[in-house]
């Protein structure tokens, strides 16, 4: 097997393990706020409501498959993670411990692409309001996202991180 798609599947794995450290970090804001404490699970019920016909007339989320979009998601973006860490080290001149802070920033972007850019998007889509005090939970987990997928792909083999 190729060094690429070693590198690929522990990145997926790596998303994973950030996907579900992230998840769990959100618990207390649903606990406390329900879903509208969690903007990802917001934006992932109304990705799984367009599927079926079906979900679309449930007037509440179904939680098992929000969160599982919520984890494939992030097995998804962990290996376009590391799909553009070379460029993060043809740019900058960078020891190889940055990936950790390259992670951070990473989750971060996300939160801003996805969260914050979208954010109407998706509310006209389902019958969703994304609350301020939901998006900043978001930051915080899509941050310690970064944090884990960061840690996780420069221990895993950080020696080729600047190659494809």
């Amino acid at each position: 097997m190729s060094l690429l798609l070693i590198d690929l599947a522990w990145a997926a794995v790596s998303g994973f393990a950030g996907a579900v450290v992230m998840t769990l970090v959100e618990i207390p804001f649903w606990t406390k706020w329900g879903t509208e404490g969690v903007t990802e699970w917001q934006i992932n019920w109304v990705m799984v409501s367009r599927l079926s016909k079906k979900w679309r007339q449930l007037s509440k989320p179904l939680l098992s498959w929000t969160i599982a979009s919520h984890i494939s998601h992030g097995v998804a973006a962990g290996i376009v993670f590391r799909l553009l860490l070379p460029f993060f080290f043809l740019i900058i001149a960078l020891p190889d411990s940055s990936v950790v802070w390259i992670g951070i920033l990473y989750g971060v972007a996300l939160w801003f692409l996805f969260a914050v850019l979208w954010r109407r998007t998706y509310e006209s889509m389902g019958t969703i309001t994304i609350t301020n005090r939901g998006l900043f939970g978001a930051l915080f987990s899509d941050s310690i996202y970064g944090l884990v997928l960061g840690l996780m792909v420069w221990t895993g083999n950080y020696s080729s991180l600047i190659k494809l």
